[in-house]
């Protein structure tokens, strides 16, 4: 590791704000944007469809908070994060009407998203375990961040522009992870708590997310080709090993002593902050 790197690994964001930026989606995104592959591509398209109402529902509840927490610093990055969350639902709402033109119907995984997850779910639970739905959301968008860095050769692969998308998002993703945390710990510190609603937020999380994986690959035909399942092999078990790099990082959610910046991995996200703050400025 470099002096550099060591050095920015003994930091942690002084302020939490939106580093702005506006993308561009024209009939020219090819369908299979990311390498080639469906598989991959619709993974990410998952995410760009549950994203919006996803971190508008991390809004909501920050903004509740506000109410609540007493914190002066953890107050004022609450702030910064409901901007950045509000900046990441507006870009990534922008592919939509792409995704529509290319053929895909969205209406199930919206419907799915907004109706079962944040006006049933959210209403059902209580409201400190809503604050530990958002903690343990927010790890695993943390943790997407993280992999997303530490993945050059597999992120090259994708179009310019959807990289650029997913590169600041993953940046400011590692810049506020544990707002939403120490958010939490601010109103109900409890371990069964935290550790509790993660349980269940990891299993919806994953039968959302490839549950309509499979479902736009359905869509244009690609579900049973056999390239498409070696390409997913490769990615989670072969070369890329995304399910044991993932799966590491989840556990450390689950120490009693956890913290996000206890990873301190700041480093990885600030060369693509500052390039935006050199754009800003």
């Amino acid at each position: 590791m470099s002096e550099l790197t060591s050095a920015h690994q003994r930091f942690k964001p002084e302020q939490i704000k939106p580093h702005r930026i506006s993308v561009a989606f024209d009939d020219s995104l090819p369908k299979h944007w990311f390498g080639g592959s469906a598989f991959l591509t619709h993974l990410l398209n998952t995410f760009t469809a549950i994203f919006p109402d996803a971190e508008r529902y991390f809004v909501r509840w920050s903004k509740k908070a506000l109410e609540t927490v007493t914190d002066p610093k953890i107050k004022k990055d609450i702030q910064g994060f409901i901007g950045q969350e509000t900046m990441h639902a507006n870009q990534h709402e922008k592919l939509w009407d792409i995704l529509r033109a290319q053929g895909y119907n969205l209406t199930p995984v919206l419907w799915v998203v907004k109706k079962v997850g944040f006006n049933w779910l959210e209403n059902a639970i209580s409201d400190k375990a809503n604050y530990a739905a958002v903690a343990g959301f927010e790890h695993f968008t943390a943790l997407f961040g993280e992999i997303y860095f530490e993945s050059p050769e597999l992120m090259a692969t994708m179009h310019e522009e959807m990289r650029r998308l997913f590169e600041w998002h993953a940046a400011e993703e590692i810049e506020h992870k544990a707002v939403a945390y120490d958010q939490l710990l601010a109103i109900d510190d409890s371990y069964a708590l935290r550790t509790g609603v993660m349980n269940i937020a990891v299993v919806l999380l994953y039968l959302v997310a490839f549950g309509n994986t499979f479902y736009m690959m359905a869509q244009d035909r690609s579900l049973f080709n056999p390239r498409e399942w070696l390409t997913i092999y490769d990615t989670f078990f072969g070369k890329y090993e995304l399910a044991r790099k993932t799966f590491v990082k989840f556990l450390e959610y689950y120490k009693p002593d956890f913290h996000p910046w206890n990873n301190e991995n700041y480093y990885l996200a600030q060369p693509t902050l500052q390039q935006y703050e050199k754009q800003a400025g």
